[in-house]
This record gives structure tokens, C-alpha cells and sequence, in this order.
């Protein structure tokens, strides 16, 4: 279901380790030190999500914590990693020093872009994992500050890498003494799944082809797909056997994906070809290897229907059960999918 391969883990620990030392120099204004709000006295760094805010932005609890060291001026971290059902989510870290001065964690280099959120001034930073991670910092006190850590999502633009740590950033400030109390917060576009939506809600996938218009294309009736044969439980499909047993024709089948944008639907390999069918633009692909086609079509920004078939001894003949069937199908769907 998800294909998608994050940075390991690890490498957000790691930089911690490299920030004392090697934080690279980026333009902007030196922030002064934040008036005199209290200070923690103790650094907890998995207390400053709560369970509600994990949840909004799609991470895993308990995070995984770090100690640090600070003669090594390494604060204490929390990694908090994406959940399994996250299209593309990533990680936050966040680490938080009560006895580090914010200057002496960054090695002196200069802040670059500022936001002003929950009643705090955040700052960015060069981090030494390139430009495809975010470093966003707070100063609390002369010896206090919480740095947020993300990255860029699987094939996201650079310029993305902070998305994770802004959407967090209220979240946090609204546990610091000072900061904006009952905070929204909205996930960024692919680390939470998205709730099922849109006209395909109400579409029973095995009346896209009736049994009098299955028998025209030598099939069986349709039958529902187990859903624990499905991607997610909240998926739909259906499937019309072919009558010539294990060889030849492979079966059809139409999987709704409700909650699923095109981009993140397993299973769409081969060459594209994109061609319109009663006024909608479908994806039609054929993987030679495995002598398999299907189609697709998004219906909203989160939702999909595939279509699929293929045959079993005759890589020529793989999609042509599917583009017999597609015009039929393409009709039963509902208005505005």
C-alpha cells in the first residue's frame, strides 16, 4: 500500500550531533533573546506533543528519546516517526535544552527565515543534512531553546522540508509556558491520511458492470473483494472471473480507493498512456513482465478507481478485457467522479 521510503531514522538523530559543530551559515538578522518567560528546568522533549497533536499530524507514541550530553552540547530529543498510514509522511524531531544556549547548539552560524507562531519567534537553520531537512528553532532564554526537525516529503520540493515542523510548531508552543493555548492543527497535504470522501462513497463497485453486460465479455458476475484482501479497510472492489480457468484471460477487477490520491495506488507500473473516455482522462498502463494491465482514474484529489486485468500466456492480449470494459464502467460511475 505504501511505497513510499523515508530517511532513516537515525539520521535525524545524527544531526543533533553534527549541529554543534557544523551548522552551515545561511543569511538573516540574529534574534534577540525572548523577554522573560519561564524557563522549563527540566527538558522533556516527548511531553511537548500531546497524544490529540500526534494524532492531528499523523505520528507514531511514544516517540523515542534521547538523553543528551552536554559537554557534548547534544540536548535531550524526541524522534517521532510517521504513522503506517500516512501516504507520505515523514518524522518530527524535537529536542529541547535547558543549559545550552541556542548560539552554542548552531555553532555561531546566522538565522535565516523567521515565523512568528504560538506566541513564539521561530527561526530556521541550515541543517548539515542538506537542504532536503528543516532545522526550526525557538529561543526560550539565554540557555534554552526547542529546535523542530523535518524533511522533505518522498519527491516533494526542496523548498517543503519545514511543512512538518510549521504544522507542529503550534502544537508545541501552545505546551511552553507563554505560548498560544488550544492551538488547530492541520496536517501537511500527504502526512495524514485524508478521512473517505466524494461521490464514490456510495458507488457498490459490482454494479459498474452488470451480469448481462459481463456475459457479453465472456466473464462470470461480479463478486465482491474480501476486505482483507484490499490495500485499506476502507477500499472497495469487485471481481469477474474469466471462464478458461488458470490460463488465458486473467480476471477484471474495479478497486474504489476512497481514501487513496492516484499518486500513492499501488500497483500502477508500465508505461503510461493516457486516454479520454466519456470526457475523463484515465491512465492506462501494461507491464509486459507480469502480462498485466490497468487503468486509473482520479476522481477527487483523494480518491481513485483502478481498474485492472491482463492474461495469463499472451502478452498482446493483456488489456484488451479491460478496454472492452472500460466504456461500460466509465458510464455506471456517478456524475462528478
Amino acid at each position: 500500500m505504501n511505497r513510499r521510503r523515508s530517511k532513516p531514522l537515525t539520521a535525524l538523530f545524527a544531526a543533533v550531533l553534527l549541529l554543534g559543530g557544523c551548522a552551515e551559515t545561511i543569511s538573516g538578522t540574529a534574534s534577540p533573546v525572548p523577554g522573560h518567560r519561564p524557563v522549563p528546568a527540566k527538558a522533556a522533549p516527548c511531553s511537548l506533543l500531546s497524544t490529540e497533536h500526534a494524532d492531528a499530524l499523523a505520528l507514531k507514541l511514544p516517540g523515542v528519546e534521547t538523553k543528551g550530553n552536554k559537554a557534548q552540547l547534544v540536548p535531550p530529543m524526541c524522534l517521532l516517526s510517521e504513522r503506517d498510514d500516512s501516504p507520505r509522511g515523514v518524522s518530527l524531531s524535537i529536542t529541547h535544552s535547558v543549559d545550552i544556549p541556542l548560539n552554542d547548539f548552531y555553532a555561531g552560524a546566522r538565522p535565516g527565515e523567521k515565523f512568528g507562531i504560538g506566541g513564539f519567534t521561530w527561526t530556521r537553520y541550515a541543517s548539515p543534512l542538506g537542504p532536503t531537512a528543516c532545522s526550526l528553532s525557538t529561543e526560550l532564554g539565554p540557555s534554552s531553546f526547542v529546535e523542530l526537525g523535518s524533511e522533505t516529503q518522498t519527491g516533494a520540493p526542496e523548498a517543503t522540508a519545514c511543512d512538518l515542523a510549521l504544522a507542529a510548531a503550534p502544537a508545541i508552543a501552545s505546551r511552553l509556558p507563554g505560548g498560544e493555548p488550544d492551538p488547530k492543527i492541520v496536517a501537511p497535504p500527504g502526512q495524514k491520511k485524508p478521512e473517505p470522501s466524494g461521490p464514490l462513497l456510495q458507488v457498490d463497485p459490482c454494479a459498474l458492470l452488470k451480469p448481462d453486460e459481463a456475459a457479453k465479455l465472456a466473464i462470470a458476475p461480479g463478486t465482491p473483494i474480501a476486505p482483507a484482501e484490499l490495500a485499506n479497510p476502507e477500499d472497495k472492489g469487485c471481481s469477474w472471473k474469466d471462464s478458461d480457468g488458470d490460463k488465458g484471460q486473467r480476471p477484471l477487477t474495479v478497486t474504489l480507493f476512497l481514501a487513496t490520491a492516484v499518486a500513492d495506488v499501488a500497483g500502477l507500473e508500465g508505461t503510461p498512456e493516457e486516454i479520454d473516455l466519456g470526457g475523463r482522462k484515465w491512465t492506462v498502463r501494461f507491464e509486459a513482465t507480469a502480462r498485466y494491465c490497468t487503468a486509473a482514474l482520479p476522481t477527487s484529489g483523494t480518491s481513485t478507481v483502478k481498474v485492472s486485468s491482463g492474461h495469463w500466456d499472451d502478452e498482446t492480449k493483456a488489456c484488451d478485457l479491460l478496454r472492452a470494459a472500460l466504456p461500460t464502467v466509465i458510464a455506471a460511475l456517478p456524475a462528478g467522479s
